[in-house]
């Protein structure tokens, strides 16, 4: 091999060397980035999954008092609902007997004179 060969080889080498030592040397710059965005995000994490466990905390003690106050109020409807139907029956007895009797009263009283005119007109027919 010549000179010029062994020169060019050398060169070709020596720019080898450069290029894995650049890489180096940014892959090395790279992972310390790396390590330090790594020590600010898992403080980050952390925190964050401290407050998802808070949140799922919060939501579990909102869902059992949502619970509560739908037991609550089913109690509350139900317990109307039966006084509002003995209400009911309680007025319909009360109220119906005493209809009923002024109904028939004015029943037997509107045929009293029915069947009184309807006399009256037949003595006045008869004279």
């Amino acid at each position: 091999m010549s000179d010029w060969g062994v020169g060019a080889l050398c060169f070709i080498v020596f720019l080898n060397t450069a290029f894995v030592g650049g890489l180096a040397i940014g892959l090395w710059t790279l992972k310390r980035k790396l390590d330090e965005l790594t020590q600010k995000a898992d403080p980050l994490a952390d925190r964050a999954g401290r407050i998802l466990g808070r949140v799922e905390q919060l939501t579990e003690e909102v869902q059992r008092r949502t619970e509560k106050v739908l037991d609550q109020t089913a109690a509350v409807v139900d317990s109307v609902s039966k006084k509002v139907d003995t209400t009911t029956a309680i007025a319909e007895e009360t109220i119906s007997q005493p209809l009923i009797g002024a109904a028939s009263l004015v029943a037997g009283i509107s045929r009293g004179l029915q069947t009184y005119r309807q006399q009256g007109l037949e003595k006045g027919d008869s004279h």
